[in-house]
């Protein structure tokens, strides 16, 4: 154990304090919850940081912090401690589709920003949690590890967070509480506002593994029937070990009796049969699941006297699964609420202004992003949605600005949703002028003709069509309104908005 870790353990220990009013009570001390207590201790704020669990602890997850998380963490002074461990910088991603490499290259969108990093990194969630609870009581936090809150009652004067430590039963009082608990918050349940909508969460199944053939950086992506919608994922970590998984929704697993354990152990060996460089893993820990809500199922995420932030307020990319950065932006921006909220009466009424402020940061690229989420969710498309991803994956190889604009859907740091229809139906109408030259070069050469292979096209996505309205007619019916709906969302908030937040980030000015 370290210096600082027993300087850690006592102060946990001495600073103890039984019935004490806090301003703040964090339940939950993920990045999420970290982060908050971090922000509000550098204002001054008396804020408590709760957690059931005892630091460093295993935590499901990719591990995959993106450029921008990374700035956030330069901006709390966390990255170079995680870099003095050398993480494998990932600049390089495969896509596979159907056991068949795609793409293979540079992250199309990474570098293209000089206020950003060009890269990820994979960081245990055990280095990564730890660390950031750690700022947080370095900057004036109060941390309690160990202590599993049970229930959350509020009234017009604050609130009363009760706990359990071991067998000792415990009480907070509180202004403001906070949920950063996950997908089963208690602060959310306590407050009437925890949701269980399979459309909007995924599972997952997570293991460590070694013996990958060389040092690249380079992020794997594997999209087959078995998981759609959803993916397999390999992330290659420092020392030649990686991260790999599989995650689908909860709602196909359901619909579809997929059994989850069974789905990662089929991707394990699929993967290990289609890249050169993973015929040799071997799995070192035991495969550990998961679960995530992702941002289509976000609700106000306040009520009186709290609010919601990280996996229980479901800040998480309804593409990638990718929640680390969107739980710490939902931090920063409940700290500038919270902190006004504090300087007022800290009524029900200044803690709405956080939904508003969410909304105007995270919905311009999250609002696009559920709505591609929404429209897999037909598994009777998946075949029709794997050969247009087989054919975009190969034009990106060719075509960098294609591949920089519309993969920006899956994973990128700048989401232009007009820009991704946009280069789209370009590559489309640009396919269909050429389609007779091809045709007839093809004929020439005794080759399939483009002409019919695009006809058998539009012919498979009708088919796709009427086999789902014809096979569950109430379920095809109740897809197709959700679309519609989510359409119409989409297309009010883009004739307002130009840009992508995100992209900009939370300045340092905001944090203070």
């Amino acid at each position: 154990m370290t210096n600082q870790t027993k300087t850690t353990e006592t102060r946990r220990t001495s600073n103890v304090k039984r019935d004490r009013q806090y301003d703040v009570v964090i339940v939950g001390a993920g990045p999420a919850g970290s982060v908050l207590g971090w922000a509000l201790a550098r204002r001054g704020v008396n804020a408590l940081v709760l957690d059931r669990a005892v630091f460093p602890r295993e935590k499901v997850c990719g591990d995959y912090i993106e450029p921008r998380g990374l700035r956030l963490l330069d901006e709390m002074g966390c990255l170079k401690p995680l870099e003095a461990d050398s993480p494998l910088p990932i600049a390089y991603s495969a896509t596979f589709v159907n056991s068949t490499c795609r793409y293979r290259g540079k992250i199309p969108f990474y570098g293209l920003r000089d206020d950003l990093p060009p890269h990820g990194y994979i960081i245990t969630r055990e280095r990564l949690d730890h660390l950031l609870l750690q700022t947080a009581e370095a900057a004036g936090a109060v941390v309690e590890q160990g202590t599993a809150v049970t229930g959350v009652t509020t009234d017009g004067k604050g609130a009363v967070i009760e706990a359990r430590r071991g067998k000792r039963k415990i009480a907070y009082k509180t202004r403001v509480v906070a949920g950063a608990d996950g997908v089963n918050s208690v602060v959310a349940r306590s407050a009437g506002l925890l949701t269980w909508d399979r459309r909007y969460i995924a599972l997952s199944q997570r293991a460590y593994a070694e013996g990958i053939d060389g040092n690249l950086g380079e992020a794997v992506f594997y999209f087959d029937n078995e998981f759609f919608p959803g993916y397999g994922w390999m992330f290659p970590m420092s020392g030649g070990v990686v991260n790999l998984g599989v995650g689908v929704l909860s709602e196909t697993a359901e619909r579809l009796s997929i059994n989850i354990p069974r789905l990662f152990d089929r991707f394990v060996e699929k993967l290990k049969r289609s890249h050169h460089r993973c015929a040799k893993l071997r799995l070192i820990r035991r495969p550990i699941g998961g679960i995530v809500k992702t941002y289509g199922g976000a609700g106000p995420n306040f009520f009186n006297r709290g609010l919601l932030i990280g996996d229980a307020g479901s800040f998480v990319d309804p593409m990638t699964g990718e929640g680390i950065t969107p739980a710490m932006e939902s931090a920063l921006i409940a700290a500038d609420v919270i902190h006004s909220a504090l300087l007022g009466t800290s009524s029900d009424g200044e803690l709405s202004a956080y939904e508003k402020r969410f909304r105007a940061y995270f919905d311009p690229s999250m609002v696009f992003l559920d709505l591609c989420a929404a429209t897999m969710r037909n598994e009777r498309f998946s075949e029709c949605w794997l050969n247009a991803m087989a054919r975009g994956c190969e034009l990106a190889q060719t075509d960098s600005r294609f591949g920089r604009t519309t993969g920006a859907y899956f994973g990128g740091l700048e989401i232009n949703p007009t820009g991704i229809l946009s280069q789209v139906w370009i590559s489309i109408l640009s396919d269909l002028a050429t389609l007779g030259p091809r045709s007839v070069g093809a004929l020439l050469n005794s080759e399939p003709s483009p002409l019919i292979a695009s006809a058998h096209d539009i012919i498979d996505w009708q088919m796709s069509w009427w086999k789902s309205a014809l096979g569950n007619p109430i379920w095809h019916a109740s897809w197709a309104m959700d679309l519609e709906q989510k359409w119409l969302r989409f297309l009010s908030m883009i004739i307002d908005t130009k840009d992508d937040p995100r992209a900009q980030g939370l300045s340092k000015s905001r944090q203070m």
